[in-house]
This record gives structure tokens, C-alpha cells and sequence, in this order.
């Protein structure tokens, strides 16, 4: 096949994806007399719920989803609430979020630090200055107070109401959703809003007749009012001092308060041009439910009962704290400048409370096992490779128990992948049934596999791993969705598309199969087109979407076709390879911003670079450098992939003589071996955790490497 019908082949290719569509039944509604309600009950959880009659017919009515809640470090503390305003991970202190009422005093202060007010405004936030310096280093570039700017951009009002205050401390994080670049806020009251009550931790709580007074005496002034609840934070900090059974009394008797305060507040506003944002910004309460996702709740013009959806997630019940000031302003008509979130979406469902309950109880158990799981597969990766080394270095013999327990292991670790993957699809929702699905689901594999005769084993784990993820990626990530080597939508890291583990699996299994499938019927035209295809579906936006992944598996394509055509590898080559890579990481970006109504991270990113400089892509290069410097000096997978070397080089070293014959005699197995490794190396340096795609990928060349090596022995011996 000439080089005009591979680029003909793929700007078809191209073509075809580009015109994928996505549908949005958001819709923009520009008018000056609507106004959100954005109620913070932080820490409240999905089980509180239960207790919440009000709370539960909003949900009735409205959509309910699951939201992330990571500021720039971490899931607590008053960084997820600056990341709500900026819609950029940010990071604050509850002291550089301390905002008052403007009196004599606090006004003072603030023009002695900060500037001169010239306007109306009732609140600010003195400490602003120690938010900015905060956020000099931050990667992400945050824009403090975008929200707010972009109320006050559209003469549009903001309000603050309550304070999660105790007897040591002033928190007022709530305050950061409501400022704007100067730390203003137009009405409110963070000072006069507590009442005495004996009842309640610390003896005073919430005063919620005065807070629903306040609050409808300015809901004809601001468009966005921000009620910070507050006792539920408060109970929190005085959680270490109260016996299970008091903390449960004293959370049930301020959960009904929060409730009755809410059911009063819905009645006494217009549903058709209000708004209600019901959320934790930090996750939930540790002696209640640890899950790092919050229950998030809207409810208002034109919502039916439903639940949220978001395209930074790309997955129904799942949006993230960036969601919500894209979506304020959005429903104000007012814009989204620096904002890098996008607007969320509602998606019928006529048991949606449930249906996240569930959600979220399966995501938990993912989460919580990932690190234990892989760890696991990580060690058996380690002690088969090394038995393996031990057998072919010392040139056993390989029958009888030794060579069905070396089969059987290297069987299981090629498998192991599938099988974490295809658990997804079954309905578990516990640990011991998601345990008891995982052993079973592996353990058929492994016999089936095992069982067949006259088939080649490498090629049939290899095809199903490849065949399985191809099928992923174009239903959306249905197959992954609840796998651990699939995206924790509580780190947040990527919702969507192909991971660094997923791509690592994805590497090590194409590059074997396809090298085995050319090696076996000699069709190159069908190969080249599946290499082609593979490049194109991790890179492709509404696909793969994985830009370092997209790098990996395009050094991958050009060096296993330069090694078919006989090319020399030299340095020149090597950077026409880098070219192409960069030419095509340019073209899915082009389809991303052209075709995408919403784009991903690729194509966010090249339009901030073109409004910010080159400065955003040096703080995304320095971001994964960072992290893989982390990853490289703790992580398991660095022993993992120190492991696969060393026994390529011992088993090289030792059996040279039967390794060139049998690539001699199995040129295309080389060259996928190869060029596999090829990737795998880039895939390291590209990847803000390359580590684990370049170990996962190895692991899985390196078994098919082995076991090709066996086979070939075996057939010497007979």
C-alpha cells in the first residue's frame, strides 16, 4: 500500500469522526430579573437526605447529581468554594477568606490593603491579597472572582448571607463563590446572622428567620445570592467532643432546621425565574459517609425531575465544582469568560435519587479498592515475570506441573486486565459482590483460555483486550465505567476517554496483536488500517480524547510502520516522527474547537493559550512533570516496569541465540514487540503518570514476549 492511500485512508477517517454530534438540551436565557439561589449545606451527604422532607421534593422535582469537589489539593477547607467562583482549581485558606460586613472599621482596613471602594458594596473580603499570592504559582492560572466579575461586567448584583463561624474561628468560605476581582460582594450579612441556642454545637447556630427576612428583602436587587447554612460545618468542628449518639441527635436537629429554612425559602420565591443550587462544596461528613463526591441539587425554571449532566464529565449524575459558575452565568445571560467549566445539563429520569444513590455507592467501592487492586496486579506482575526470567534463564524444561503453572500465570496477567474491565458491566453493589464478580469473571477467563487447544493464546488475549477497548471507547466508556483501571471521578484527574492506565493496556495490546496478525497472514493493508484507526480513536476528541496518550500510540503507529518498510532509525527520522505527532495533535485540536460544541481539555486549552500566552502550556508542562517525578520515586508501578527491563535484559542476554532465530522467523512479532516498547518510552515522558502506562504496557508486552519465547522452545524440544 503507497503512502497516498494511507493518507487518503486517514483523512477519511478523520472526516467520518469529525462530524460526530452532541446534544444539548440546555438552554440560554438572557434576562435581569432572574435570580439563582446558591445554598451551601457543606458537608451534608446523600444519607441526610433521608431526613429532609423539603430537601427530598425538591429533588422530586428537580436533578439531582454527584459533583467532585477537589479545589487544587485537596476536597476540604475553603479552596473548593474559590473553585466554584474562578471554575479553575484554586486555593484558598479559611484566612485569606475572611470577609466582613463594610463597616467603619472593615472598610478601613480593606482600602488600606487592597484600594479604594468606589461603589455601594455591603461585604468584602480583606484578606485578598493573601488569595492572589496563594495562586501565583498555580498552574492552573485562576482567574479570582470570575463570577462575580461577570455579574458586575453585566450590571448584575451579588449577596452573601451566614457564616459556618465558631467560638476559635471565623470561617467564611462561602463568601469566595460571591466576590469578584476585588473581593466584593454588593448585599448581605456574614457579621449578625448567628442566634443563642443551647441546643446546638458551640451554644448558637444559624438564625434562619432572619436569614429568610434578609435574604427576600434583596431578591429583587441581586441575581445571585450565595446562603451559607453553616451549623453543619459548625458540627464539624466540634465533632471530636461529641459521643455517637450526640453527634447523631444534634445532626438530625439541624438537618430539620436547614430543611425548614429551604421549604420557606421555596415557597416565597417565583420557581420561573429563580433558580436554586443546592451543594457541599466540600465532600461529605467523614462519621457519616467519606465518599470525596457531594450531592448537588437544582432546582427552578424549566427543570423536570432528572439527573445532572455535564460535558467536562461526559457522564450522566456526574458534574464537576467548575460546573456551577459556568452555569450561573449561563442562566443569568451574562458570560463565561475565563471560566474552564461548562454548563450542566439536566437528562430525565423518573428515579433519579436512586439512581445516584447507586452511582455513588459503586463509585465509593471503586475508588477505595483501586489502589489495593491494582497493587495487587502490580505484585503477580512482578513474581510471574521473575519466575519466568528464573525458568528460561536457567533453561528448565519446560513440561509437565512447570510448564502449566508458567501457561496458567502468564495467562492470568494478560487477563487480569479484561477481567477488571468486563466486571464493570455486572450490577454489584457492595465489596464482596464486586469481589466475588472480579474472582469469577477472572477465573472462567483464565480456564477457557487455557482450556483451548490449537489456538494461539497470545493472539486471542491480545484481540479480546483490543476488541474490548475499541468497543469502550466508541459506547462512551459503558464497559470501564466502573473499573479501577478506569477514571476515580473523585480524583477527578479525567472523566472521560481513554486514561493512562486504559492506555497502557490499549499500547501493550495492540502492539502484540496487530504484529501477530501481520506476522500470521501477512496482510498489511488491513493492519495499516488498524493502526491508523487506533492512532485516530485515543486522539479523536469524542473519542480516546487523550492528548499524551494520542503522543504515545503515534510513536508507536510511525516507528512499527518504519520498522515494516525497513527504514533506517536515525536521529532526522526520529524527528519526522516527532513532526507528524505534533501535525496530528494539531489537527485533533483543530476537529476538537471546530466540530466540538463543547470542547475537551486539548481544544480548551490551545483557545487559552491563544488568549494567554505560552505561559499556559509551560504551567501544563511543568504540572505533569511534576507528577511524574512524584509517581517515578513512590509509586509500585516504577518497581513494575524496573522488573520487565531487567528480565528483558537477562533473557536477551541468556538466550540470544533463540531469540534471533525466533524473531528471524517472526519478523512482525518483533516489530510490534519493538515498537510497543517505543511507545511505552514516550507514553513515559509525555504523561503527567506515564509511569503507569509505560509499566502496564511493558507488562503486557513482556508476557507476550515470553510466552512466544516458550512456545518456541517447546517446539524445539519436540
Amino acid at each position: 500500500m503507497n503512502r497516498f492511500r494511507l493518507l487518503s485512508s486517514l483523512i477519511v477517517i478523520i472526516l467520518i469522526f469529525s462530524f460526530f454530534s452532541e446534544c444539548s438540551i440546555a438552554s440560554s436565557s438572557q434576562s435581569n430579573n432572574k435570580t439563582v439561589y446558591l445554598i451551601v449545606i457543606n458537608r451534608y451527604t446523600l444519607q441526610d437526605i433521608d431526613n429532609m422532607p423539603n430537601l427530598r421534593k425538591i429533588i422530586d422535582e428537580g436533578s439531582i447529581g454527584l459533583m467532585n469537589t477537589r479545589g487544587l489539593y485537596n476536597y476540604k477547607g475553603s479552596e473548593s468554594f474559590l473553585t466554584i467562583n474562578s471554575s479553575k482549581k484554586a486555593y484558598s485558606t479559611y484566612e485569606s477568606a475572611e470577609t466582613y460586613n463594610l463597616n467603619k472599621e472593615n472598610r478601613e482596613i480593606y482600602e488600606r490593603r487592597i484600594s479604594p471602594i468606589t461603589g455601594d458594596s455591603q461585604i468584602a473580603n480583606v484578606n485578598l491579597n493573601r488569595i492572589i499570592e496563594l495562586n501565583k504559582e498555580n498552574s492552573y492560572m485562576p482567574h479570582i472572582g470570575a463570577l462575580g466579575d461577570s455579574l458586575h461586567n453585566s450590571g448584575l448584583k451579588t449577596a452573601m448571607y451566614g457564616n459556618g463561624d465558631t467560638l476559635e474561628d471565623t470561617i467564611r468560605a462561602s463568601s469566595l463563590i460571591a466576590i469578584d476581582s476585588k473581593g466584593l460582594i454588593d448585599y448581605g450579612n456574614v457579621d449578625n446572622i448567628l442566634i443563642e441556642d443551647k441546643n446546638f454545637p458551640y451554644g448558637f447556630r444559624t438564625d434562619y428567620d432572619k436569614l429568610l427576612s434578609e435574604v427576600n428583602n434583596i431578591k429583587n436587587k441581586a441575581s445571585l445570592v450565595v446562603i451559607d447554612t453553616g451549623d453543619l460545618d459548625r458540627l464539624n468542628f466540634y465533632s471530636e467532643e461529641l459521643t455517637d449518639e450526640m453527634f447523631e441527635k444534634h445532626r438530625i436537629n439541624i438537618l430539620n432546621k436547614i430543611d425548614g429554612f429551604i421549604g420557606n425559602l421555596k415557597n416565597s420565591i417565583d420557581k420561573d425565574k429563580s433558580l436554586f443550587i443546592i451543594t457541599s462544596p466540600n465532600s461529605g461528613e467523614d462519621r457519616v459517609d467519606n465518599s470525596k463526591l457531594s450531592p448537588i441539587i437544582l432546582w427552578g425554571n424549566n427543570i423536570s425531575k432528572s439527573i445532572l449532566y455535564s460535558p467536562t464529565t461526559k457522564r450522566e449524575g456526574l458534574v464537576t465544582n467548575i460546573d456551577i459558575a459556568p452555569s450561573v452565568a449561563k442562566f443569568l445571560g451574562t458570560s463565561t469568560e475565563y471560566m474552564s467549566g461548562n454548563t450542566m445539563i439536566y437528562k430525565e429520569n423518573n428515579d433519579n435519587f436512586n439512581l445516584i444513590s447507586t452511582n455513588n455507592s459503586r463509585i465509593n467501592i471503586i475508588s477505595k479498592s483501586r489502589f489495593y487492586i491494582l497493587s495487587t496486579y502490580s505484585i503477580l506482575s512482578i513474581i510471574v515475570i521473575l519466575f519466568a526470567m528464573l525458568v528460561l534463564a536457567t533453561n528448565m524444561k519446560l513440561k509437565g506441573i512447570l510448564y502449566n503453572i508458567l501457561s496458567i500465570s502468564l495467562i492470568i496477567i494478560g487477563v487480569i486486565p479484561l477481567s477488571l474491565i468486563l466486571t464493570s458491566v455486572i450490577k454489584w453493589t457492595n465489596y464482596t459482590s464486586y469481589i466475588i464478580s472480579l474472582i469469577t469473571i477472572l477465573f472462567l477467563l483464565v480456564l477457557i483460555i487455557y482450556k483451548i487447544k490449537g489456538i494461539d493464546k497470545v493472539l486471542l488475549i491480545s484481540s479480546l483486550l483490543y476488541g474490548v477497548l475499541v468497543l469502550d471507547v466508541f459506547l462512551g466508556g459503558k464497559l470501564t465505567r466502573y473499573s479501577v483501571l478506569g477514571h476515580d471521578p473523585a480524583i477527578g484527574a479525567r472523566y472521560f476517554g481513554l486514561g493512562n492506565e486504559m492506555i497502557g493496556v490499549f499500547l501493550g495490546a495492540t502492539s502484540v496483536f496487530l504484529g501477530i496478525c501481520i506476522n500470521k497472514n501477512r496482510n498489511k493493508v488491513f493492519s495499516f488500517v488498524l493502526l491508523i484507526f487506533s492512532a485516530i480513536i485515543v486522539g479523536h476528541p469524542k473519542l480516546g480524547a487523550n492528548v499524551g496518550g494520542s503522543i504515545a500510540v503515534l510513536f508507536f503507529v510511525l516507528y512499527f510502520l518504519a520498522e515494516t518498510f525497513n527504514k533506517k532509525i536515525s536521529f532526522k527520522r526520529i524527528l519526522t516522527i516527532g513532526l507528524a505527532t505534533v501535525v496530528f495533535i494539531l489537527a485533533m485540536a483543530f476537529v476538537d474547537i471546530k466540530f466540538n460544541s463543547n470542547p475537551t481539555h486539548l481544544g480548551r486549552t490551545i483557545m487559552m493559550t491563544n488568549n494567554e500566552g505560552n505561559l499556559m502550556i509551560m504551567s501544563i508542562a511543568i504540572r505533569k512533570l511534576l507528577m511524574n517525578i512524584k509517581l517515578v520515586g513512590s509509586s509500585m508501578w516504577t518497581k513494575v516496569l524496573n522488573v520487565n527491563l531487567i528480565s528483558q535484559i537477562v533473557i536477551i542476554f541468556i538466550l540470544k541465540d533463540k531469540l534471533r532465530d525466533l524473531f528471524n522467523e517472526n519478523k512482525y512479532i518483533y516489530v510490534g514487540f519493538i515498537s510497543g516498547i517505543v511507545g511505552s518510552i514516550i507514553g513515559f515522558l509525555a504523561n503527567d503518570s506515564g509511569i503507569i502506562l509505560a509499566s502496564i504496557a511493558v507488562t503486557l508486552i513482556n508476557i507476550s514476549f515470553i510466552s512466544k519465547l516458550v512456545e518456541y522452545i517447546i517446539e524445539e524440544q519436540n
